[in-house]
């Protein structure tokens, strides 16, 4: 699973260099893996079919710029099936997600700190250097999905005037959503598309209704933009707590053919595949060639069974 990309040079934290992807592509091909897809995976599983040796599939989630222009070009380069999850109202250009809206007020506020009241809980939130404000984006982050959809922008909106910052109608260039366009000089080649919701709202916190078009709009919107698209979900956050037996049973249905979540953890073949296929773990690629070692060795999968699940960042 991979977010944002940067480029060799440009410091920006969390995001994945070129120049990293290639050399852990490159990891993967010389150490006997076998990059599959997604649709791949899910019909193995489905239909009990057994997998390439050392089988890897990746995914993209959001529908950024910076996807299409440095991620896609470089798994086309090393012919590594790649499906993007796209939030639809981001490329329809109607918004951009709440929560690239908080990295923006903790990325750009002139403050040095900062208490913000979010529905009764006090935050203490300190801007003084890099690790500070990841931590404030990631606490505020985590107390707004917990919160109810509707909550969400009156509660940024305050938070935008506590920190002083104007979050513009549109999103700025370093939250810029690739186009349609984009979207559909990538499928011709070889690209895979898929739905990850129209707004990046929590599903969780949603009414049946929400959810609903939430789910439907999407796949509906990806249909009538690109050739093939793949009905399979990406769960906003995709936590355990993000989504549950509600969300599971609309995609079903829908006929979509499974959904993929943010619990860090391999795809077990050993496990009851028509629970799995809705529940789809997934690791997060390492910043470091080390850890993507261990990532796809035994050694994780050893791992994976004795750690709790963590919150994406």
């Amino acid at each position: 699973m991979l977010h944002r990309m940067t480029h060799e040079g440009h410091s920006a934290a969390g995001r994945i260099t070129a120049n990293h992807l290639r050399r852990c592509l490159q990891y993967l091909v010389d150490n006997g893996h076998t990059f599959i897809s997604l649709e791949h995976l899910i019909l193995s599983l489905r239909n009990k079919q057994v997998l390439p040796p050392k089988a890897v599939a990746f995914t993209m989630d959001d529908g950024f710029a910076d996807q299409a222009e440095i991620a896609a070009p470089i798994f086309l380069e090393f012919d590594c099936p790649l499906t993007i999850f796209v939030i639809t109202g981001m490329l329809d250009q109607t918004m951009w997600p709440w929560d690239a809206q908080v990295s923006w007020i903790t990325e750009t506020t002139q403050k040095t700190s900062l208490d913000i009241d979010v529905a009764g809980k006090i935050l203490r939130l300190k801007f003084e250097d890099a690790p500070g404000r990841r931590l404030a984006k990631q606490s505020i982050q985590n107390i707004l999905r917990e919160m109810a959809a509707e909550q969400v922008p009156d509660i940024l909106q305050q938070i935008a005037h506590d920190a002083a910052v104007h979050v513009p109608e549109n999103p700025p260039s370093a939250y810029q959503p690739m186009t349609w366009e984009m979207a559909r000089r990538l499928e011709s080649a070889g690209i895979r598309f898929a739905p990850h919701s129209i707004t990046h709202n929590i599903v969780s916190k949603l009414t049946d209704e929400s959810v609903e078009k939430e789910i439907q709009g999407s796949w509906q919107t990806l249909k009538k933009e690109l050739a093939n698209p793949l009905k399979v979900f990406c769960y906003p956050r995709g936590c355990t707590t993000d989504f549950g037996s509600r969300e599971i049973e609309i995609l079903k249905k829908n006929q979509f053919l499974g959904a993929t979540t943010t619990n860090p953890e391999c795809v077990d073949l050993s496990k009851d595949p028509q629970r799995q296929i809705f529940n789809l773990p997934r690791l997060a690629l390492p910043d470091s060639i080390t850890d993507l070692i261990q990532y796809s060795t035994w050694i994780e999968h050893f791992k994976s069974g004795r750690r709790k699940p963590l919150t994406p960042k």
